[in-house]
């Protein structure tokens, strides 16, 4: 479910495999954007630690485990601290759980990606494939489980870190 405001979301599934949820923010990434970052507070990591922070194609299937087909790219830090692109993973760590806050910093000019814990740039992952209109997006498959998003209404915890 999504809240009021459209910024937190809770899982309400078992969990169970197969049933995966994915969102994405009802507006794409702006086409003028070169930079874009949004950060996302783990408020319950929920019983099964399954959570993936990325962004995805307009067209993606929203019921398959995010990062495991084409169109979605994220961070899976809760379950086994790999980075999925487009059905490819390769390591990337650490793990984050309940009470971290993720950074997602998309950049268009030289398509990578790096992503921050609580404030600290965890470094950067390079793609070939980046395509299409882009829209921030959560995967989850974990009972529980709730994310808070954040766009920038409130101070970013990786700004803070760098002024």
């Amino acid at each position: 479910s999504v809240d009021s405001n459209g910024l937190r979301v809770n899982y309400e599934g078992s969990g169970e495999l197969g049933e995966v949820g994915a969102i994405r923010a009802n507006h794409p990434i702006p086409p003028q954007c070169k930079l874009f970052y949004f950060e996302v507070d783990i408020i319950d990591e929920g019983k099964h630690k399954t959570i993936g922070i990325g962004f995805c194609e307009k067209d993606v299937d929203l019921n398959s485990v995010h990062g495991c087909e084409d169109g979605y790219w994220g961070y899976h830090g809760g379950d086994d601290t790999y980075f999925r692109c487009s059905g490819r993973s390769n390591t990337y760590e650490p793990l984050f759980s309940t009470g971290d806050t993720i950074g997602c910093w998309l950049n268009f000019k030289n398509s990578t990606v790096f992503y921050t814990k609580n404030g600290i740039s965890l470094g950067s992952v390079s793609f070939h494939n980046l395509k299409g209109t882009l829209h921030p997006c959560l995967g989850v498959r974990s009972q529980g489980a709730s994310m808070e998003v954040n766009f920038g209404s409130r101070k970013f915890k990786f700004a803070s870190n760098t002024e």
